[in-house]
Protein backbone atom coordinates (compact mmCIF):
# COMPACT_ATOMS: atom_id res chain seq x y z
CA UNK A 1 0.00 0.00 0.00
CA UNK A 2 0.90 3.62 -1.08
CA UNK A 3 1.31 6.23 2.19
CA UNK A 4 0.63 9.47 1.16
CA UNK A 5 -0.36 12.62 2.55
CA UNK A 6 -1.41 16.15 0.95
CA UNK A 7 -1.40 13.79 -2.45
CA UNK A 8 2.38 12.61 -2.19
CA UNK A 9 4.01 9.51 -1.28
CA UNK A 10 5.46 8.76 2.64
CA UNK A 11 8.24 6.64 2.96
CA UNK A 12 9.82 8.18 5.89
CA UNK A 13 8.62 9.62 9.33
CA UNK A 14 10.93 11.57 11.72
CA UNK A 15 9.08 11.68 15.06
CA UNK A 16 9.62 13.78 18.19
CA UNK A 17 10.58 12.75 21.81
CA UNK A 18 9.48 14.61 24.33
CA UNK A 19 5.24 15.12 24.82
CA UNK A 20 5.15 12.90 22.01
CA UNK A 21 6.33 9.30 22.20
CA UNK A 22 6.89 10.15 25.89
CA UNK A 23 5.87 12.57 29.05
CA UNK A 24 8.49 13.10 31.42
CA UNK A 25 7.96 14.09 35.35
CA UNK A 26 11.05 14.92 37.75
CA UNK A 27 11.78 11.62 39.92
CA UNK A 28 12.85 13.94 42.69
CA UNK A 29 13.86 10.63 45.17
CA UNK A 30 16.30 9.14 42.29
CA UNK A 31 17.92 12.59 41.71
CA UNK A 32 18.65 12.49 45.55
CA UNK A 33 19.78 9.18 45.36
CA UNK A 34 22.26 10.05 42.69
CA UNK A 35 23.83 12.50 43.86
CA UNK A 36 24.23 10.76 46.46
CA UNK A 37 26.14 8.49 44.22
CA UNK A 38 28.01 11.76 42.89
CA UNK A 39 28.90 13.26 46.61
CA UNK A 40 30.49 9.56 47.39
CA UNK A 41 31.51 9.12 43.76
CA UNK A 42 33.79 12.05 44.32
CA UNK A 43 35.08 11.27 47.79
CA UNK A 44 36.76 8.01 46.30
CA UNK A 45 38.52 10.21 44.01
CA UNK A 46 39.53 12.31 46.84
CA UNK A 47 37.76 15.14 46.08
CA UNK A 48 35.88 17.35 49.10
CA UNK A 49 32.03 17.06 48.28
CA UNK A 50 30.12 19.21 49.93
CA UNK A 51 26.20 16.88 50.85
CA UNK A 52 24.14 15.58 47.44
CA UNK A 53 21.40 18.39 48.82
CA UNK A 54 24.31 21.22 48.07
CA UNK A 55 25.01 19.47 44.87
CA UNK A 56 21.62 18.82 43.32
CA UNK A 57 20.80 22.41 43.70
CA UNK A 58 23.58 23.62 42.68
CA UNK A 59 24.62 21.46 40.00
CA UNK A 60 21.70 19.93 38.62
CA UNK A 61 18.85 22.41 39.15
CA UNK A 62 21.85 25.31 38.32
CA UNK A 63 22.18 23.81 35.09
CA UNK A 64 18.72 22.67 34.84
CA UNK A 65 17.44 26.15 34.74
CA UNK A 66 20.13 27.54 32.38
CA UNK A 67 18.79 24.70 29.87
CA UNK A 68 15.12 25.91 30.10
CA UNK A 69 16.39 29.84 29.70
CA UNK A 70 18.31 28.72 26.73
CA UNK A 71 15.46 26.94 25.27
CA UNK A 72 12.66 30.06 26.16
CA UNK A 73 15.36 32.20 24.41
CA UNK A 74 14.94 30.71 21.04
CA UNK A 75 18.34 30.18 20.39
CA UNK A 76 18.86 27.72 17.72
CA UNK A 77 22.26 26.37 18.41
CA UNK A 78 22.08 23.87 20.93
CA UNK A 79 23.84 24.92 24.47
CA UNK A 80 27.18 24.21 25.76
CA UNK A 81 25.94 21.47 28.86
CA UNK A 82 29.18 19.87 29.50
CA UNK A 83 30.60 23.37 29.40
CA UNK A 84 27.54 24.53 32.06
CA UNK A 85 28.19 21.19 34.64
CA UNK A 86 31.84 22.46 34.47
CA UNK A 87 31.25 25.86 35.81
CA UNK A 88 28.64 24.71 38.26
CA UNK A 89 31.37 22.13 39.68
CA UNK A 90 34.02 24.98 39.64
CA UNK A 91 31.84 27.25 41.35
CA UNK A 92 31.54 25.18 44.32
CA UNK A 93 35.71 24.70 44.23
CA UNK A 94 35.61 21.35 42.51
CA UNK A 95 37.31 20.24 39.82
CA UNK A 96 36.19 17.89 37.88
CA UNK A 97 38.19 15.96 34.52
CA UNK A 98 36.55 15.05 31.53
CA UNK A 99 36.25 11.30 31.82
CA UNK A 100 35.21 11.59 36.07
CA UNK A 101 32.83 14.38 34.72
CA UNK A 102 31.41 11.86 32.33
CA UNK A 103 30.86 9.09 34.35
CA UNK A 104 28.91 11.43 37.29
CA UNK A 105 26.41 12.59 34.02
CA UNK A 106 26.12 9.15 33.55
CA UNK A 107 24.61 8.40 37.16
CA UNK A 108 22.81 11.76 36.70
CA UNK A 109 21.36 10.95 33.50
CA UNK A 110 19.98 7.27 35.02
CA UNK A 111 17.97 8.81 37.11
CA UNK A 112 15.80 10.73 34.58
CA UNK A 113 15.09 7.56 32.75
CA UNK A 114 12.66 6.68 36.04
CA UNK A 115 10.79 9.85 34.96
CA UNK A 116 10.03 8.67 31.62
CA UNK A 117 6.38 7.57 30.91
CA UNK A 118 5.97 6.01 27.25
CA UNK A 119 2.67 6.66 25.42
CA UNK A 120 0.90 3.72 25.43
CA UNK A 121 0.37 4.21 21.54
CA UNK A 122 3.85 4.76 20.61
CA UNK A 123 4.91 1.42 20.05
CA UNK A 124 2.38 -0.38 18.80
CA UNK A 125 2.63 3.14 16.23
CA UNK A 126 6.34 2.54 15.28
CA UNK A 127 5.82 -0.79 14.58
CA UNK A 128 2.78 -0.35 12.67
CA UNK A 129 5.26 2.02 10.20
CA UNK A 130 7.59 -0.16 10.15
CA UNK A 131 5.18 -3.14 8.88
CA UNK A 132 3.89 -1.25 5.98
CA UNK A 133 7.66 -0.30 4.68
CA UNK A 134 8.10 3.20 6.30
CA UNK A 135 11.38 3.43 7.89
CA UNK A 136 11.15 5.91 11.66
CA UNK A 137 13.64 7.81 12.65
CA UNK A 138 13.56 10.08 15.82
CA UNK A 139 14.64 13.74 16.14
CA UNK A 140 14.39 15.79 19.48
CA UNK A 141 16.01 19.17 20.90
CA UNK A 142 18.06 17.61 24.00
CA UNK A 143 21.23 18.72 25.17
CA UNK A 144 22.47 15.74 27.28
CA UNK A 145 24.94 13.02 27.11
CA UNK A 146 24.18 11.44 23.93
CA UNK A 147 24.96 7.72 25.64
CA UNK A 148 22.86 8.23 27.94
CA UNK A 149 19.89 9.36 25.84
CA UNK A 150 20.59 6.36 23.61
CA UNK A 151 20.58 3.87 26.86
CA UNK A 152 17.60 6.13 27.90
CA UNK A 153 15.73 4.79 24.66
CA UNK A 154 16.74 0.96 25.21
CA UNK A 155 15.99 1.08 28.60
CA UNK A 156 12.11 2.52 28.21
CA UNK A 157 11.85 0.23 24.92
CA UNK A 158 11.82 2.71 22.17
CA UNK A 159 15.12 2.29 20.43
CA UNK A 160 14.88 -1.27 18.87
CA UNK A 161 11.74 0.76 17.10
CA UNK A 162 13.91 3.40 15.37
CA UNK A 163 16.30 3.03 12.15
CA UNK A 164 17.75 6.20 13.29
CA UNK A 165 18.23 8.79 16.72
CA UNK A 166 18.77 12.62 15.72
CA UNK A 167 19.50 14.56 18.84
CA UNK A 168 20.40 18.54 19.35
CA UNK A 169 23.41 17.65 21.62
CA UNK A 170 25.32 15.51 18.63
CA UNK A 171 24.33 17.69 15.67
CA UNK A 172 24.51 21.02 17.68
CA UNK A 173 21.66 23.09 16.63
CA UNK A 174 18.12 22.95 17.79
CA UNK A 175 14.95 22.64 16.03
CA UNK A 176 13.63 24.42 14.37
CA UNK A 177 16.76 24.85 12.52
CA UNK A 178 16.98 23.30 9.37
CA UNK A 179 20.46 21.55 9.95
CA UNK A 180 19.14 18.98 12.62
CA UNK A 181 16.89 18.26 10.22
CA UNK A 182 19.25 17.73 7.65
CA UNK A 183 21.33 15.46 9.77
CA UNK A 184 18.18 13.48 10.67
CA UNK A 185 17.44 12.82 7.10
CA UNK A 186 20.81 11.43 6.22
CA UNK A 187 20.84 9.50 9.22
CA UNK A 188 17.49 8.01 8.60
CA UNK A 189 18.34 7.70 4.59
CA UNK A 190 15.66 9.71 3.45
CA UNK A 191 15.01 12.76 1.61
CA UNK A 192 12.67 16.21 2.71
CA UNK A 193 9.74 15.33 -0.18
CA UNK A 194 9.19 11.74 1.30
CA UNK A 195 9.51 12.36 4.86
CA UNK A 196 6.80 13.44 7.18
CA UNK A 197 7.43 14.53 10.97
CA UNK A 198 5.47 14.17 13.39
CA UNK A 199 5.77 16.28 16.88
CA UNK A 200 3.54 18.31 19.58
CA UNK A 201 5.83 21.92 18.90
CA UNK A 202 4.15 24.11 16.56
CA UNK A 203 7.62 26.23 16.50
CA UNK A 204 10.06 23.49 16.58
CA UNK A 205 8.23 20.59 14.36
CA UNK A 206 5.69 22.38 12.40
CA UNK A 207 7.24 25.23 11.57
CA UNK A 208 11.03 23.49 11.45
CA UNK A 209 9.77 20.63 9.35
CA UNK A 210 7.97 22.90 6.63
CA UNK A 211 11.11 25.46 6.32
CA UNK A 212 13.27 22.24 5.71
CA UNK A 213 10.51 20.76 3.03
CA UNK A 214 9.16 18.61 5.00
CA UNK A 215 5.34 17.58 5.65
CA UNK A 216 3.94 18.20 8.74
CA UNK A 217 1.70 16.23 11.16
CA UNK A 218 0.61 17.96 14.77
CA UNK A 219 0.10 15.70 17.28
CA UNK A 220 -1.58 17.63 19.89
CA UNK A 221 -2.82 15.49 22.58
CA UNK A 222 -0.22 17.58 25.26
CA UNK A 223 0.03 20.62 23.88
CA UNK A 224 -1.58 24.16 25.45
CA UNK A 225 -4.29 26.01 23.59
CA UNK A 226 -1.97 29.05 22.78
CA UNK A 227 -0.59 26.76 19.86
CA UNK A 228 -3.48 26.51 18.05
CA UNK A 229 -3.44 30.04 17.46
CA UNK A 230 -0.24 30.47 15.96
CA UNK A 231 0.17 31.41 11.43
CA UNK A 232 1.70 27.65 11.23
CA UNK A 233 -0.94 25.88 9.89
CA UNK A 234 0.55 22.00 9.33
CA UNK A 235 -0.31 19.27 7.05
CA UNK A 236 -2.51 17.62 9.72
CA UNK A 237 -3.33 16.97 13.27
CA UNK A 238 -3.82 14.13 15.19
CA UNK A 239 -4.85 13.59 18.68
CA UNK A 240 -3.74 10.00 18.86
CA UNK A 241 -0.80 8.52 17.37
CA UNK A 242 -2.77 5.90 16.47
CA UNK A 243 -4.19 8.02 14.12
CA UNK A 244 -1.31 8.35 12.23
CA UNK A 245 -1.11 5.28 10.17
CA UNK A 246 -5.23 5.42 9.04
CA UNK A 247 -4.01 9.33 8.07
CA UNK A 248 -1.15 8.04 5.72
CA UNK A 249 -3.44 5.26 4.68
CA UNK A 250 -5.81 7.88 3.62
CA UNK A 251 -8.59 5.90 5.25
CA UNK A 252 -9.24 8.32 7.86
CA UNK A 253 -10.75 12.05 7.83
CA UNK A 254 -8.07 14.76 7.20
CA UNK A 255 -7.63 16.20 9.99
CA UNK A 256 -6.02 19.39 8.79
CA UNK A 257 -5.76 23.05 10.28
CA UNK A 258 -6.14 24.16 7.07
CA UNK A 259 -10.11 22.99 7.52
CA UNK A 260 -10.92 23.63 11.15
Amino acid sequence: MTLTLCGRGVEAVLVDYGNTLMTVSRPDAELQSAYERIAAHLRSEGINSPPAAVLLRDVHDRVENAFIAHQRSGALEEMDLVAAVTRAYSDLGIRVKPALLDELQSIEQEAWWQGVHIEAEAIPTLQGLHALGVRVGLCSNAPYRVRSLLDQLAYVGLLEHLDSVTFSAEVGWRKPSPRIFEAALRALGSDAASTVMVGDSVRDDIDGAQRAGIRSVWYRAHTGPDSSRSHVLPDAVIDRLSALIPLLQGSAELSAARQE
